[in-house]
């Protein structure tokens, strides 16, 4: 009972924070939409802000399945890094919610709450790729003498200034164009090459 009560007012939390925005979202109208008390919403959440962390955080549930899905998929982990890239931007473009929550939208969400909801969001998508990452020096697709934790960082920094640039049209280079460079020029330092001795 506790478990769904939460969900619904999740659920409600969401469609109110997705139509009108953190900011001029208020506790009333979330319990309103769930057709539930406050004393229920004060149960689950101290605060609005934990409440939009939890929407955050389903949201980037669902997300973090996708990037799942495409990490553990066919093919070498160069390949499925690329991948990823693909379902990064198809899922944050047409996420207005959890885009705003990284981006700290001013018009959405406030600067602390965009920081913390982006805190979350790095260190999952991180650790997925440091978890890749290893897999792939395992498999010998990515070199041995990596550090799989600062690669994912910089990967993870990288990888999202390329969908933010294509997210906010802040560049006029097509995304699949971006990222083919990006991965000619980072991918190729990731993979394994034959040593000097057998060239």
């Amino acid at each position: 009972m506790t478990t769904s009560v939460r969900k619904q007012l999740i659920e409600a939390a969401e469609q109110q924070f997705r139509r009108f925005g953190y900011r001029r979202t208020t506790v009333d109208e979330v319990t309103r939409a769930a057709d539930m008390g406050k004393g229920s919403f004060y149960l689950h959440f101290p605060s609005k802000e934990a409440a939009y962390m939890a929407v955050v955080e389903a949201s980037l549930e669902k997300f973090l399945a996708k990037a799942d899905t495409a990490l553990h998929g066919p093919g070498s982990v160069p390949r499925r890094l690329r991948e990823l890239v693909t379902v990064t931007a198809k899922h944050y473009g047409g996420d207005e919610l959890l885009r705003a929550s990284l981006f700290g939208e001013a018009a959405l969400v406030d600067g602390a709450v965009a920081r913390q909801a982006a805190d979350i969001q790095r260190s999952r998508i991180r650790a997925l790729l440091t978890e890749t990452l290893s897999q792939g020096i395992s498999e010998g697709s990515i070199r041995s003498d990596l550090n799989v934790e600062v690669a994912a960082a910089v990967l993870f920094e990288i990888g999202w200034a390329v969908v933010r640039s294509e997210l906010d049209d802040s560049t006029d280079i097509p995304l699949d164009v971006a990222f083919e460079t990006f991965n000619d020029i980072v991918g190729m330092g990731l993979i394994t090459r034959p040593s000097e001795s057998t060239r």
